[in-house]
């Protein structure tokens, strides 16, 4: 399995906190914002989540910085054994934060922790404002009103199209129509002057409708980490970038698990070949 580990290298930072802190600050030192994702989710054990909290915890105080930020799943936390222990496990977090003057950023999972997840953000940020944010899926049927109720709460969003494989039903599956929504929401947000607010893509059609608004200057573009590093650092010269950046020891299930859906291959593949 290590002969996989320099493909999966281009995109972790790192196995551990030691040699992805050096990927970090390189990032922090070229004046991009990083956003480090342990990755592992769905934790079941006292011993992973309170192992995932502690890394959190470290990483947050290593990194005392506003430009350093950590991208959490409620699913790392514990949200799957006990809802009441993952809020006590992300208030601490979300405190670390604070003190720092730094926010930390709820990812979104699939469908089934959408409303978990919005609750319990709406939760810490009565209780520590600013110190959270919320990742929103473009995908959908129900972002329309989750993105008003997180903006009536102050809450800072970022904005996906959806990564998961959602029934229709419930979500958007033409990419057309997800582009739609997509730019409809980020035009909302970027309108919204009191708070920051993240766009995140690669899709180029959406980059290229959204560049021009001046309003996105109050904002920030994320990309993922070892991504179309042009677009990054051709945006970097213009406008705020975070790179989101996962790293931890299960980089092996994390980049298996990606490249075993078709359109993350293709998405890899021709962005690779994109890149300059």
């Amino acid at each position: 399995m290590k002969l996989l580990f320099p493909f999966a290298k281009r995109f972790i930072a790192g196995t551990d906190i030691n040699d992805s802190s050096v990927v970090f600050q390189k990032h922090l030192d070229s004046e991009y914002a990083v956003i480090a994702n342990l990755v592992g989710e769905n934790a079941q054990s006292v011993q992973t989540i309170d192992t995932t909290c502690k890394d959190y915890s470290d990483l947050l105080n290593k990194f005392n910085h506003p430009d350093f930020s950590i991208s959490v799943k409620l699913s790392s936390l514990g949200l799957d054994v006990s809802y009441e222990d993952c809020q006590t496990n992300l208030f601490k977090l979300a405190s670390i934060a604070g003190e720092n003057q730094q926010m930390i950023r709820l990812d979104m999972e699939d469908s089934s922790y959408t409303s978990k997840t919005i609750e319990l953000s709406k939760s810490i940020n009565n209780a520590l404002p600013g110190s959270i944010g919320i990742t929103l899926q473009a995908n959908l049927f129900r972002t329309k009103n989750d993105l008003h109720d997180c903006l009536e709460n102050g809450i800072s969003i970022r904005l996906v199209k959806g990564a998961y494989r959602e029934n229709s039903n419930i979500a958007y599956t033409e990419i057309d129509t997800i582009r739609e929504s997509f730019i409809d929401y980020s035009s909302k947000l970027i309108l919204d002057s009191n708070i920051k607010h993240s766009i995140a893509t690669h899709d180029e059609i959406l980059l290229n409708e959204i560049v021009p608004r001046k309003e996105m200057m109050n904002h920030r573009f994320e990309f993922l980490y070892g991504v179309r590093r042009d677009i990054q650092k051709n945006f970097k010269k213009n406008h705020d970038v975070g790179i989101y950046m996962p790293y931890g020891k299960e980089w092996l299930s994390y980049t298996m698990r990606r490249l075993k859906e078709f359109k993350n291959i293709k998405f890899v593949a021709e962005n690779l070949i994109k890149e300059k």
